[in-house]
């Protein structure tokens, strides 16, 4: 048995040197295909706004809505995890329990029974593919900006997920508990 765990910390600092290079891969293909490279600041950026104006305009008229959509997005997030686990576990949703982490500020979705390495990895990727990749895929074949910025959003909460899906690369036999008081894991 070995722990693999992280510090709310690390998952915080580390979350935030994701960025970055998060921010590079959704946001420079997004500015090859919507704006017109060439023209100077703002004419560059007049079709991402024309197209995005209805976009735009509810945010202006509706401040709230973002608030929403984030917190819509943290418990679709948590859910897509607790999924995952539960189409892996013996017992099903049983084995599945929710909640906040006070210190990391962070909810969570715990399985309190062990899965195979690459089930416990499955149900780590899922809402960063679901509620980051795919949103910025969308954004780039519609020129929705709601949709880039989502899926960045959704990519940067995904930060965590990743590191523990590094810490887990190279576990191949034996079955990965999900820790039941940090962030990471058991390999039994």
């Amino acid at each position: 048995m070995k722990e693999y765990t992280l510090t709310g910390r690390q998952v915080n600092i580390y979350g935030l040197l994701f960025m970055l290079p998060a921010l590079l891969v959704a946001v420079i293909p997004y500015i090859l295909i919507w704006c017109k490279i060439g023209r100077g600041w703002p004419d560059g950026l007049l079709p991402v706004f024309d197209r995005n104006l209805v976009v735009i305009q509810q945010m202006i008229h509706a401040p709230w809505f973002p608030i929403i959509l984030l917190l819509a997005g943290i418990v679709l997030h948590e859910l897509i995890h607790g999924a995952c686990m539960a189409a892996f576990a013996k017992k099903g949703w049983k084995s599945v329990s929710f909640g906040v982490n006070i210190k990391a500020i962070a909810p969570y979705a715990h399985c309190k029974e062990p899965l195979h390495p690459n089930a416990y990895r499955f149900s780590l990727v899922m809402p960063g593919i679901l509620l980051g990749d795919v949103p910025v895929l969308i954004s780039w074949l519609t020129g929705n900006i709601l949709f880039l910025f989502f899926g960045i959003l959704f990519w940067w909460a995904a930060a965590g997920d990743v590191m523990i899906l590094w810490l887990s690369r190279n576990i191949t036999d034996g079955m990965l508990q999900d820790h039941p008081d940090k962030i990471g894991f058991i390999h039994v």
